[in-house]
């Protein structure tokens, strides 16, 4: 089996200075964006496109016709002016795309708080923007990595974790939703703990690749 110790790689979403001396990075990622951002986002563009179409003549701006002409129809119907019509429909329109931002702006923050990694030593869950907490498991009190994914999950690319470990630490028995390729983060977990056993029962305590 090749050294996990391979791939060393400086952190891009860890805070580098966490890590101990002879502790080396081996994978780390956030949640999908898959997870968090399509349903805010489609609620934007569709409520976006409606404010536009629905405004762009109180504005001068190119309109499409059908849609005008719809409005028009519908303005009759219930006989309400147009321009009215229009404007009622607009505000409400515009709130609308209001809330979609704000939900996008709302799930962005949850989505960077939070790194899931893997180093030689430990698995560490990084909360936190500003201020920042780190909850870890000692990868020598790793007893297993189970990985569940839906059909939908699998298509998408991420899966939910739960790292079994020892004692029962805070983030150990946890369920980590939304990691991106699973099956690698789990292999990652398995490789760090199949080499520090290794390495313990040979007697040396530098990992592979440390000097």
């Amino acid at each position: 089996m090749a050294s996990p110790w391979a791939s060393k790689r400086v952190p891009k979403l860890l805070k580098a200075t966490y890590l101990a001396d002879q502790e080396y990075l081996l994978e780390e990622t956030r949640a999908s964006k898959l997870l968090y951002f399509p349903g805010p986002v489609a609620w934007s563009v569709v409520f976006g496109a409606l404010t536009y179409l629905t405004l762009a003549g109180t504005f001068h701006l190119p309109k499409l016709a059908i849609y005008s002409d719809a409005l028009r129809r519908f303005a009759g119907y219930v006989h309400v002016d147009g321009g009215r019509l229009d404007e009622a429909l607009g505000a409400l329109f515009a709130i609308l795309l209001i809330v979609g931002l704000i939900r996008i702006l709302v799930r962005y923050v949850r989505w960077i708080r939070t790194v899931y990694a893997v180093t030689n030593r430990r698995v560490i869950v990084q909360r936190g923007i500003l201020g920042r907490n780190f909850d870890e498991i000692p990868v020598t009190q790793v007893r297993g990595v189970d990985v569940r994914q839906t059909i939908g999950q699998r298509l998408l690319g991420y899966g939910t974790i739960r790292v079994s470990s020892e004692g029962g630490t805070r983030v150990g028995n946890e369920d980590w939703i939304g990691i991106p390729k699973p099956f690698k983060f789990q292999k990652w977990v398995e490789n760090a703990t199949e080499a520090i056993v290794t390495t313990s029962g040979s007697g040396g305590g530098v990992p592979p690749g440390s000097t």
